[in-house]
C-alpha cells in the first residue's frame, strides 16, 4: 500500500512538470528537488533510491559540446542508481584528461567500489578540471556507496564541496557480455600500431570501436604495453599504454587505466576512458576498446610480447559475398557502393577515418563500385589529405585498361596525408566491361599500411557536350590580384560551401577568362588557399581531360586539392567540372591569361575590365601607333593594343567596316587584314583614271549597357593606291669585274688574294664574261674565294655582304645582303650556299636596283679567315643564336672585297620612271627596294 501511495505521488508530480528523472526543467536549478522513486518497502537503499538518467554525465561524451552543467545547484536527497540511456551505469573509479562530465569539472571516486559483502562504505570524491590534463586537481566531499544484488550500485550523492566551477558525479556504463569474448573478438592486426613504428598521426577518436579485439602483429599475438612509450610512437600522436598489469586467466575481465605520453610531461600526464581487459587460455589477451577522449591518440602494440599464435579459434570477420569464378567476371562481380569511399567524402582532413580499414574485409571475387547507386571506378591520382573514409587512401598506379586488353594487373598506392605514393600496397586485376565500367579483383591489402581503403571516384559518361551546357560562373571576387582583404572588405570565399553540380565557365564582369595555370600567392582570388591549375589548358583535339588542382601557402603548389575535368570549347573559351576542394579555398579566375601581354606590356584594369596597358616609357600617339601596308587588292592595318586599351577600346570590340571582320592580336598589335577574294569585308574600291584605290575603316564602340550611351566610338580609316600600269623587268647591263684584294699573311707567311666572282649557272661552272643581258629578278650567284692560303688549315667566312649604288662600300645607301654571316632576314631572295667550310664561300641573290634614279650597282663583302682546328667557322642560320662567341678563337685575318659596276642599260632607262621616292638610310628598309608602287593613304577619326 505504502508503495502505491509514493508511485501516486510521483506520477503527479511528474504531471505538474516538476521531475524529470532526478531533476526538473521547469524552474532554476537551485529551486530544484530530486524526489525518491521507491521501488520496495525496505528500509534498504538497494530498494529505495532515485533513478538518475542524464547522458551528459558519460565519461565519452564531448566535454566541449556538453557542459554548462553544476551539481552544487542540485537539491539532492537520499540514495541515487546510475544509468545512462537505459543502461545501467556506475561511477567512474577513474580519471580521464578534459573530460567535465556535463560540468567543469568531473568527480570520481578515488578507490573501487565495494563488493556486497563491504555494505555501506564511504569513499572520497576527486575532481578533475576540464580545461587541464591533469588529475586529483580537486578534493570534494566524500559519498557512501553501496553494492547491490544485481550487480549495480548506489550512490548518496551530496551538494559537492569544491572549490572548482561546474563540478558533476560522472558516469560509466560497461555493457555486460553475453558470450565469452575470448571466443567473441574482432582480429586487429595491425603492424603499424607496434612501439617500434614512429611518425603518422592514425588517431583511434575517429574509428567505430564496438566490442571486444584480439591484437596480432603479421598473424603473430601481441599486446598493450605496460610501460610508458614515447610520444609519436605507434604511427600516432598520443601512444596509449595499460596503467597496470595484464589479468590473470582466473580474475576475469579487468577493468584498466589507459594512460598517454604526449612531448612534454611525464609518462601518464594525458589519461583517456579505461577498458577492459580479460587473459584468455592460450596466452593471449582480448581487450575491449573504445574512442579514446584526447587528441590525436592511439593504442599501442608492444613488440617484446610478441608471440607464436596457438589458438584456432574463428574470429568475427566482415565478410564479401561469394561468387562463381568460372564465369565472366564482368557479369558476375560484387556490388560495392559505399558513399564513404568517395574521394569527395571529406568529412576528416587531417587523416582520421569514417572507420573503414579494407584489411578487416574478407575479400572474394570480383567487384564493381558505385558511390550511392550511380557508377563509380578506382582513381588514377592521388591528392592531398585524400581520406575515402579511412586514413591511407589506395589508387591505381597506372591508367585503366580497355576493352581489349582483358584482365591486367595494376600497382596500387596509398597515400598519407599530404604524401602520394607513400605506401605500395598489393597489386590487383582490373577488367573494362562493356557499357563503360570497370571490375576491381580485390585483394586484403598490405597489414603494414594503416586503416587502408580502396578509393572509388564518382564516373560519368558525357552525353551532352559541355561546351554548350553549362553553368556561367562571374564573380570578380575570384580574380588572381583580388587579396582576401581590400578596402576594408573581408572576402574569405569558401568553395568547399558550394554544392558544385556540373559543368562552369568562368567570366569577369561579363569578360571572358580562365583558370590560372600557375601558382597563385597565398591570400589572393578572395581566399587564404587560392587553386590554380597544375599544367596547361587542353586543345580542341583533346577533348575532356583531368587536370591537378593545385593550392599553394608558402611556396608553389604545396599541396593538391581534386582534380577536375577541363574542356576547350569553340570560340576559344574553357568549361571545368568544378568540385568541392579539400580545403577551404576558392577556384580563382585569371582574367590575364588569354591576353598575353607582350614585354612591353602590364595586364591591368580600367573600368571594370582587364586589358594590356603600356608602360609609362612608352610614347602614346593619338593615332594610336598604327601602320599600313597595300599589297596586290589586300591591305592590312595594325594599331598598338595597349594604347587602345588605355583609350577605352579593348581588342575584341574593334572590327572592320564588316563587323564579322574583327582583328587579330599579335605581339601587341592589333592587326586588321582585307583581301578582294574571301575577306572583302565591306571594302570599297574607287578609281580616279589613275589608280585603285581600296578603302576601309576599323570601328570600336566600347561596352555599354542601357537605352543610350555617351561613350565615344572609334573609326580609323586607311587606304590603299594601286597605279593601273607597271613595268615588272627590265635589261640590265652587267660588267663581270674580277675584284682582287691582295693580304700579307702575319709572320711572314706569304701573300694571299680574295677574289669575288658572279656565276651565270647554279653549279658555278660558267663565270660572266662581256656583256649580259640580266632581267629583273634574275638569280645572280657570287663566289668569293682566297687564294694563296694551305686550304687544310683555313676557311673563308663572309662576315657581311652589300650592295651599293655608288662604288663606295660606305655610301650611305646600301642594300645587305649577307648580315653576321648569315643571309638579311628581310630579303628571302638571299640563299647562303656554303660558307666557313673552305677556302671559297657562295651565296646568290635576285637581280634587283636601287629606285633612286641609280643605273649602277656595286658589291661589296666583309670576309675574314678561320683557323679549321677551332671547328668553329661556320654559323648555323637557324639557330636563334647566330653570332660565334670567343671570336677570338678562330679569328685569323679580315678584308673587304668589291664587285661592279653592275650598269642599268642605257637604252631601257626610259621603260620605267618610277615616282620619287624618299629611301631612309636604315639598311633593313625593304621599302627602298619595292617595284609595286602603293602609296599609302592614311586618315584618323575619332568621335
Amino acid at each position: 500500500m505504502r508503495f502505491l501511495i509514493s508511485l501516486f505521488v510521483s506520477l503527479l508530480l511528474l504531471v505538474n512538470g516538476e521531475i524529470v528523472n532526478g531533476q526538473t526543467s521547469g524552474t532554476t536549478k537551485s529551486n530544484l528537488q530530486l524526489q525518491a522513486e521507491s521501488t520496495t518497502s525496505s528500509s534498504d537503499p538497494c530498494y529505495d533510491y532515485n533513478t538518475l538518467d542524464e547522458y551528459w554525465r558519460d565519461t565519452r561524451q564531448d566535454a566541449y559540446q556538453y557542459y554548462g552543467h553544476d551539481d552544487t545547484l542540485v537539491e539532492w536527497s537520499g540514495w541515487y542508481r546510475l544509468y545512462l540511456n537505459g543502461e545501467s551505469a556506475q561511477m567512474s573509479e577513474w580519471c580521464v584528461s578534459h573530460v567535465g562530465c556535463g560540468g567543469e569539472t568531473g568527480l570520481y571516486l578515488t578507490g573501487s567500489h565495494p563488493t556486497l559483502d563491504d555494505g555501506v562504505v564511504t569513499r572520497e570524491v576527486l575532481g578533475n578540471y576540464m580545461w587541464s590534463s591533469q588529475c586529483d586537481n580537486y578534493t570534494s566531499t566524500s559519498i557512501q556507496v553501496k553494492a547491490c544484488p544485481g550487480d549495480y550500485y548506489i550512490y548518496e550523492f551530496v551538494k559537492p564541496n569544491i572549490s572548482a566551477s561546474g563540478p558533476t558525479y560522472c558516469a560509466v556504463v560497461f555493457i555486460s557480455s553475453s558470450s565469452d569474448p575470448c571466443y567473441n573478438y574482432e582480429s586487429l592486426d595491425r603492424p603499424w600500431r607496434a612501439n617500434n613504428e614512429s611518425g603518422g598521426n592514425v588517431c583511434d577518436e575517429s574509428f567505430s570501436w564496438n566490442g571486444w579485439y584480439r591484437l596480432f602483429y603479421y598473424g603473430m599475438n601481441i599486446q598493450m604495453p605496460e610501460t610508458c612509450v614515447s610520444s609519436s610512437s605507434c604511427s600516432t600522436g598520443i601512444s596509449l599504454w595499460l596503467n597496470g598489469p595484464h589479468p590473470q586467466i582466473e580474475d576475469g575481465v579487468v577493468t584498466r587505466e589507459v594512460c598517454g605520453k604526449y612531448y612534454w610531461g611525464g609518462c601518464c600526464n594525458y589519461k583517456t576512458n579505461p577498458i577492459r581487459v580479460k587473459a584468455c587460455p592460450g596466452n593471449y589477451y582480448v581487450y575491449e576498446l573504445v574512442n579514446p577522449q584526447i587528441g590525436c591518440s592511439g593504442y599501442c602494440t608492444d613488440v617484446s610480447t610478441i608471440s607464436r599464435s596457438i589458438s584456432s579459434v574463428s574470429p568475427d570477420i566482415i565478410t564479401g559475398s561469394s561468387i562463381t569464378s568460372n564465369y565472366d567476371p564482368c557479369n558476375n562481380c560484387n556490388i560495392l557502393d559505399n558513399y564513404r569511399r568517395s574521394t569527395l567524402n571529406y568529412g576528416y582532413w587531417y587523416g582520421s577515418t569514417n572507420g573503414l580499414d579494407d584489411t578487416r574485409v574478407e575479400w572474394d571475387g570480383w567487384y564493381r563500385l558505385f558511390i550511392n547507386g550511380a557508377s563509380a571506378q578506382m582513381p588514377e591520382w592521388c591528392f592531398n589529405y585524400m581520406s575515402c573514409g579511412g586514413y591511407s587512401s589506395l589508387y591505381l598506379g597506372g591508367s585503366h585498361p580497355r576493352l581489349e586488353d582483358g584482365v591486367v594487373t595494376r600497382e596500387v598506392y596509398g597515400s598519407r596525408y599530404d604524401q602520394c605514393s607513400r605506401y605500395r600496397s598489393e597489386p590487383i586485376q582490373v577488367k573494362a566491361c562493356p557499357g563503360n565500367y570497370y571490375v576491381y579483383k580485390f585483394t586484403r591489402p598490405t597489414l603494414s599500411i594503416p586503416a587502408p581503403v580502396y578509393c572509388t571516384v564518382p564516373f560519368s559518361t558525357i552525353i551532352i557536350d559541355p561546351c554548350y551546357t553549362y553553368t556561367s560562373l562571374d564573380e570578380p571576387w575570384r580574380a588572381t590580384d583580388n587579396y582576401i582583404y581590400t578596402n576594408n572588405y573581408y572576402y574569405g570565399m569558401c568553395d568547399y560551401n558550394v554544392e558544385w553540380n556540373g559543368w562552369y565557365r568562368m567570366f569577369y564582369n561579363g569578360q571572358k577568362t580562365q583558370m590560372p595555370e600557375s601558382c597563385v600567392s597565398y591570400g589572393m582570388c578572395g581566399t587564404y588557399f587560392p587553386l590554380s591549375l597544375n599544367g596547361p589548358h587542353p586543345q580542341l583535339e583533346d577533348g575532356v581531360v583531368l587536370r591537378q588542382v593545385c593550392l599553394s601557402v608558402s611556396g608553389c603548389c604545396d599541396y593538391r586539392s581534386h582534380p577536375i575535368r577541363v574542356k576547350a570549347c569553340p570560340g576559344n573559351y574553357y568549361v571545368y567540372e568544378f568540385v568541392k576542394p579539400m580545403f577551404c579555398g576558392a577556384y580563382c579566375a585569371e582574367p590575364c591569361a588569354e591576353l598575353n601581354c607582350t614585354e612591353d606590356e602590364w595586364c591591368g584594369e580600367k573600368n571594370g575590365v582587364y586589358g594590356c596597358l603600356c608602360y609609362e616609357n612608352q610614347t602614346i600617339s593619338d593615332s594610336f601607333d598604327f601602320s599600313e601596308s597595300c599589297e596586290s587588292s589586300s591591305g592590312s592595318m595594325s594599331v598598338s593594343r595597349c594604347q587602345l586599351f588605355e583609350a577605352g577600346f579593348p581588342a575584341d570590340v574593334l572590327h572592320l567596316n564588316d563587323p564579322s571582320c574583327r582583328g587579330t592580336v599579335r605581339n601587341g598589335r592589333v592587326e586588321f587584314h582585307f583581301d578582294n577574294d574571301e575577306h572583302i569585308c565591306g571594302t570599297n574600291l574607287l578609281a580616279n583614271g589613275t589608280h585603285f584605290i581600296y578603302s576601309n575603316y576599323i570601328l570600336g564602340t566600347p561596352r555599354s549597357e542601357g537605352l543610350i550611351s555617351r561613350e565615344k566610338i572609334l573609326k580609323l580609316s586607311f587606304s590603299c593606291a594601286y597605279p593601273q600600269t607597271q613595268t615588272l623587268s627590265m635589261n640590265v647591263e652587267i660588267n663581270p669585274l674580277e675584284s682582287i684584294v691582295h693580304k700579307t699573311l702575319p709572320a711572314g707567311e706569304g701573300r694571299y688574294q680574295v677574289r669575288m666572282i658572279p656565276y651565270e649557272d647554279d653549279e658555278f661552272t660558267r663565270p660572266f664574261t662581256g656583256r649580259v643581258d640580266a632581267e629583273l629578278d634574275q638569280k645572280m650567284n657570287v663566289e668569293v674565294r682566297v687564294e694563296g692560303v694551305d686550304s687544310r688549315q683555313f676557311a673563308l667566312v663572309m662576315d657581311t655582304c652589300w650592295a651599293t649604288p655608288e662604288n663606295d662600300p660606305d655610301y650611305s645607301l646600301r642594300w645587305d645582303l649577307i648580315l653576321t654571316e648569315c643571309p638579311n632576314p628581310n630579303d628571302d631572295t638571299v640563299e647562303l650556299l656554303q660558307n666557313g667550310v673552305s677556302t671559297s664561300s657562295r651565296f646568290s641573290f635576285r637581280m634587283f636596283i636601287f629606285t633612286a634614279n641609280s643605273t649602277k650597282l656595286y658589291l661589296h663583302c666583309a670576309v675574314h679567315l678561320c683557323l679549321l682546328s677551332s671547328n668553329r667557322c661556320s654559323t648555323d642560320c637557324n639557330s636563334e643564336h647566330q653570332w660565334r662567341e670567343r671570336r677570338s678563337l678562330d679569328f685569323h685575318d679580315s678584308a673587304s672585297i668589291s664587285l661592279g659596276p653592275l650598269m642599268l642599260s642605257e637604252g631601257n632607262t626610259d621603260k620605267w620612271v618610277p615616282q620619287q621616292v624618299n629611301v631612309s638610310e636604315a639598311s633593313r628598309l625593304c621599302a627602298s627596294l619595292m617595284l609595286l608602287l602603293a602609296p599609302l593613304m592614311s586618315s584618323l577619326t575619332l568621335f
